[in-house]
């Protein structure tokens, strides 16, 4: 099996096991269908793809079709993909590191890591923290906070925080920031609140669960309260590089004009506005807000106080 792959970890070779694995289930896939699904692979897309006719002799080694073409799985075992060195080395860097204990229960880190025991780990302790420039921990606390928060939404129920209750949605991490913020219903208001984790105070559980309906609330609330802005960008100083980067998690167009500029149009939702304008803010005059009007206002609003303030 493994001799008609490179490599077993390349796209190709997952989705294969993932169509075997489906027909198991009593899935009917054809033959055009799986032909279909390897040409829809970001690899034959964007990448310099193998040639076709390799593919189509894979798919007809690897499957028997019957008289309508479905494929049949050729073995009678369910196929797993076994981690790789660098994914072990990965997995027990992350589990040591104190700065993600939080993403999984205590005990079923520690059973992981005790699996791990021989594996060394991909980098260093503090290496994520030196990456990213950070001139001292965030501190326990912290990270107790953020403890308490995955383990309310794992169990969906609410928290306490600063003697008030509050429903949480979701957690949020800004990689560009190094913020984390948590995205909570407020019932009184029937609205949503983004709030930085680093601001809240003290973190428990609640015995109270979060209503049945909240995640259907959520996504009315950002359905409600879509938002669009449109900007100008100079391809100066990287700025079209940072202005991806910085948009990165948006949905977002971008069109290259015949004077070289990009007109790139962001769709956001209200209650992220005052971090768009930061990062509009940030790339200076490589960037002009084109539309809405509004928007342009405040930038401007913003700059003359900075300008003032200076």
């Amino acid at each position: 099996m493994r001799s008609l792959f490179d490599d077993t970890k390349n796209p190709l070779f997952r989705l294969l096991c993932q169509i075997v694995n489906e027909i198991h289930s009593g899935k009917k896939i054809t033959r055009r269908e799986i032909l279909n699904r390897i040409f829809s692979l970001p690899e034959f897309i964007y990448i310099e793809a193998p040639e076709r006719l390799r593919e189509e002799k894979i798919v007809d080694t690897l499957f028997n079709f019957d008289d309508n073409d479905f494929a049949e799985a050729p073995s009678d075992k369910i196929f797993s993909l076994p981690m790789s060195n660098t994914e072990l080395n990965w997995l027990r860097a992350v589990l040591t590191d104190k700065e993600t204990s939080f993403l999984l229960p205590e005990k079923l880190r520690e059973k992981i890591l005790s699996r791990l025991e021989k594996i060394p780990p991909l980098y260093e302790k503090n290496f994520r923290s030196n990456f990213r420039g950070m001139q001292k921990s965030a501190g326990e606390k912290f990270f107790d906070r953020l403890s308490v928060i995955v383990e309310a939404l794992r169990a969906q129920r609410k928290i306490f925080c600063d003697d008030k209750i509050l429903t949480p949605c979701r957690l949020e991490y800004d990689l560009a920031a190094d913020k984390y913020f948590l995205i909570v219903w407020c019932e009184e208001t029937r609205s949503v609140e983004k709030i930085s984790v680093e601001a809240l105070g003290t973190v428990t559980l609640s015995e109270e669960f979060i209503p049945a309906d909240c995640d259907e609330l959520l996504k009315k609330f950002y359905a409600e309260n879509v938002a669009e802005v449109s900007l100008k960008v100079w391809n100066t100083r990287n700025a079209v590089e940072r202005c991806f980067a910085l948009f990165s998690s948006f949905d977002k167009k971008a069109r290259l004009q015949d004077d070289g500029t990009y007109f790139l149009t962001v769709s956001y939702c209200l209650l992220d506005e005052e971090e768009i304008i930061e990062k509009i803010f940030s790339l200076g005059s490589a960037a002009t807000v084109v539309a809405p009007k509004s928007f342009r206002d405040r930038i401007i609003e913003k700059f003359t106080a900075v300008s003032i303030r200076n």
